[in-house]
């Protein structure tokens, strides 16, 4: 790819909203058996980067867009630094909107979410760490599921939300407000993170007793978990909310590596008396209708028919960004009250499998979202990632807590700071 092109439906917005104290920065980590040579991970990301060319760009302001530029400069890896998910340096970085860090035995990727969301995020990661093995001279296979041995596409370009914007579907109706975690920041933005390890199939099975998804399970812990710590929120009128990220790969076949998904929402009120079960089924009630495919369809055309809008389009960008702004936050911050985001079962080559331990996601928190929860698994390990900005961690203990009153040994782990 030789040429700019422009940034896909969901990230135009985040260039004009990301801030220091809103990066809009996701982090996926691989930890290996062994300690990381620094060395050989730069030639890894050299090799790997020239097959990720949609990824291999710049940011560019344009006079009614931003847009991608193809990338020629040298990308580097840095050593890990404590404050993580912090806005990226593009001058630092070399104009890339991504970071590659090594601690230890661990390969980390920080991600910008204008470049591209979860799913193209892991498939940099693993084929960065499956380069890094191959060149310490383990004998590997990727088995078709690295993105190494076949060449970039241009459906790996494509903008998925546009291929299936469609006239004759109807707009889906936006969520209500949704109640606000509050609590004291940290100081320079620093972001805690809080990880859980669980058994997956111990976890898998308590879900099945509920006949319900691990995401559904978790999803409707979170709302157990609100309710027992009510005095986290600003107030208590408007519903816990949480919005759950969909990839719409799935339902829409698509091959592209930039962004595409789609959030469902799912909550209740907290000021009331439910069981466990009664939680679930709200949740599973928000799931069924969130997930069909027409209501994901109407998404997809709610957000696209705002570019599509010939004012939005010929309003120059600095006018934009201030509307932009605006929208977010009262279709972005204004609903939400916590992400959780389920990446699922990670899928390695066997060959592969020995030399990685764990797979960890933290999907990044901000001012207005303080606390947000990432969640993925290998082979058997569930891993559970709370990454905050508020120093009190009442919320997550309590949700540990109640994981563990279903049976689900839970080990921890922090980067927290002595506060």
């Amino acid at each position: 790819m030789n040429r700019w092109f422009k940034l896909d439906n969901a990230a135009k917005v985040f260039p004009s909203v990301s801030s220091k104290r809103r990066p809009n920065v996701f982090r996926l980590s691989m930890e290996l058996t062994e300690e990381i040579d620094p060395e050989i991970l730069q030639k890894a990301l050299n090799v790997t980067i020239e097959r990720f060319k949609s990824l291999k760009v710049k940011l560019k302001r344009g006079l009614f867009w931003y847009y991608l530029d193809p990338n020629h400069e040298e990308i580097k890896v840095f050593k890990e630094n404590p404050f993580i998910c912090k806005a990226i340096n593009r001058k630092e970085n070399n104009g890339y909107l991504f970071k590659v860090y090594y601690y230890r035995n661990r390969v980390t990727v920080e991600i910008f979410h204008t470049l591209t969301d979860g799913t193209g995020g892991m498939e940099l990661l693993k084929a960065i760490c499956f380069n890094y093995l191959v060149l310490k001279g383990y004998d590997l296979d990727s088995e078709n599921l690295i993105l190494t041995d076949v060449e970039s596409t241009y459906e790996e370009f494509q903008d998925s939300y546009l291929k299936n914007y469609d006239t004759n579907v109807k707009s889906a109706p936006r969520d209500v407000k949704a109640l606000k975690l509050k609590g004291t920041l940290y100081d320079d933005s620093w972001l805690s993170l809080i990880i859980g390890n669980c058994d997956l199939e111990k976890t898998k099975q308590v879900a099945k007793s509920y006949n319900a998804t691990i995401t559904e399970f978790l999803c409707a812990c979170l709302i157990k978990t609100a309710m027992r710590t009510p005095y986290m929120f600003e107030s208590k009128k408007l519903p816990f909310q949480m919005l759950i990220p969909v990839n719409l790969r799935k339902e829409f076949p698509s091959k592209t590596l930039r962004n595409f998904s789609l959030v469902i929402s799912s909550g209740t009120k907290i000021d009331q008396e439910l069981k466990f079960e009664e939680i679930l089924k709200i949740v599973q009630a928000d799931f069924k209708a969130g997930l069909q495919r027409d209501y994901l369809h109407g998404q997809i055309v709610a957000n696209v028919v705002l570019e599509k809008n010939i004012f939005m389009r010929l309003t120059p960008l600095f006018l934009k960004e201030i509307a932009l702004k605006i929208g977010f936050k009262a279709w972005g911050d204004a609903i939400n009250s916590l992400t959780i985001s389920n990446l699922g079962k990670v899928s390695l080559p066997k060959s592969m499998e020995p030399y990685v331990e764990k797979v960890i996601f933290a999907n990044g928190a901000s001012h207005t979202i303080p606390i947000n929860c990432g969640v993925v698994s290998f082979k058997n390990n569930l891993t559970i990632c709370f990454i905050s900005s508020i120093i009190e961690r009442d919320f997550q203990r309590e949700f540990f807590r109640l994981l563990t009153s279903f049976g689900i040994k839970v080990v921890i782990e922090s980067n927290e700071l002595e506060v």
